[in-house]
């Protein structure tokens, strides 16, 4: 697992070698084995998401300890299913810690439980880093010491949404469809602000959130295709994504629709059964994660554990999670909770990740990932979709533009768009 990390790292790894760093007390491990959690929806309530991101964390985590381990220590994972319930996340980490006091955690799948974690996780001295939850007050106007995104976050998926829909000149008269969660929240509320940017004249039509537990898609459907929207927009994934497309379908409906496609996508519509007019944004695309010198390293391993079949995007995202932590624990020469921190704001600290060779950890802990968006291809032989050739990856400084990113990190503004902003 390469990690660049620059003269500054090494000399702080040469540093906490010398003086012992290996002992508990200094932020090493215990007995030789660090201790890593990961809170996830291992149980696949919401499609592959969580078993993509449990699997990924441990394919990473295998490869760290075959080339070693961290600082001289093996790393041990455990897994805790927070099965999409924000109160069962925090009660399993809590058990967790109470248990075998992690040096780290990663996930979870929710970005509510994420925001419920990180209380926990930052009172307690434990970092926590996110390669699926993409809640952005997690690192921007909520963020701790502790806080870590490897990914894009809702507010810069949303934003880079709205900004490839106006460029492509497509759209005039918007609809939205999401989950009312956080995340389905955040997510439109962030592209309604990029849109009142660029496009100003622009219409919102119908506005529909639905209940995760209680939904009607024909009726939803119904009601948003009864205004003539041009484009619809919302983060739905996996089996509630599938769903709708079978709908769209039977409908014969050509409204082009932006959601998140993934592998759970295409097993519940059926392959070769997407919709016209689909399009996607993705915190991963398969074709490039596979092609980076991380990713290439990251995809046999995954294949070889899972016999053979391929990692997805929530896979990739997730193991870029994992891949930020360890080169920062090799950056700090310490697992401590405040060396990391310590690490991070000297600025200048990159990581390899299946992102890409060097990528930047911004000064609020968050990896400057991108936001992959455009047509999307059902590829049976992968076995979940793909981006086209035209689409566009769109990175976090391309997207959140420095003033406004400067801002938000000043308090002057928020990553939660209002009308009155």
């Amino acid at each position: 697992m390469r990690t660049v990390l620059g003269s500054f790292t090494l000399g702080l790894m040469g540093a906490a070698f010398s003086s012992g760093i290996a002992s508990a007390e200094t932020g090493g491990c215990v007995n030789g084995e660090a201790q890593a959690l990961i809170v996830s929806d291992v149980s696949g309530r919401l499609g592959v998401l969580g078993p993509s991101q449990s699997t990924a964390t441990q394919t990473v985590i295998d490869l760290i300890n075959k080339d070693g381990g961290l600082l001289g220590c093996k790393v041990k994972l455990t897994i805790k299913d927070e099965q999409l319930d924000p109160a069962v996340a925090v009660r399993e980490l809590k058990k967790a810690i109470a248990t075998n006091k992690p040096n780290v955690v990663f996930g979870p799948t929710l970005s509510s439980s994420m925001l419920s974690m990180a209380k926990i996780t930052n009172a307690q001295g434990i970092p926590l880093f996110s390669g699926e939850g993409g809640d952005a007050q997690f690192v921007m106007d909520a963020r701790e010491p502790g806080n870590y995104m490897a990914i894009s976050t809702l507010y810069q998926d949303g934003r880079a949404a709205a900004k490839y829909l106006v460029e492509s000149g497509k759209c005039k008269r918007y609809g939205f469809l999401y989950p009312d969660i956080v995340a389905g929240r955040d997510i439109v509320s962030a592209f309604r602000g990029q849109l009142a940017e660029s496009q100003p004249d622009a219409q919102i039509v119908v506005d529909q959130p639905y209940n995760l537990q209680n939904k009607d898609f024909g009726a939803i459907i119904q009601a948003i295709s009864s205004k003539s929207p041009d484009c619809v927009f919302g983060n739905l994934l996996g089996p509630d994504l599938g769903s709708v497309y079978k709908i769209w379908n039977q409908r014969k409906l050509d409204i082009l629709t932006m959601f998140y496609p993934d592998t759970a996508t295409l097993k519940a519509v059926g392959n070769g059964n997407l919709p016209a007019n689909t399009y996607g944004v993705m915190r991963a695309n398969v074709k490039t994660m596979a092609a980076t010198p991380v990713g290439r390293e990251f995809t046999e391993a995954y294949k070889a554990a899972n016999n053979g079949a391929a990692p997805d995007e929530w896979a990739y995202a997730a193991a870029s999670a994992v891949q930020m932590w360890a080169s920062m624990v090799k950056a700090a020469g310490s697992f401590d909770y405040n060396a990391l921190d310590t690490a991070a704001k000297k600025g200048g600290l990159t990581f390899d990740s299946v992102y890409g060779d060097g990528v930047e950890i911004m000064p609020n802990h968050q990896a400057n990932a991108w936001s992959n968006v455009g047509p999307v291809v059902d590829d049976s032989e992968l076995g979940h979709p793909y981006w086209s050739s035209d689409s566009k990856a769109m990175w976090t400084k391309d997207v959140i533009p420095q003033p406004l990113y400067e801002a938000i990190l000043s308090g002057k503004t928020s990553t939660r768009w209002t009308s009155a902003q």
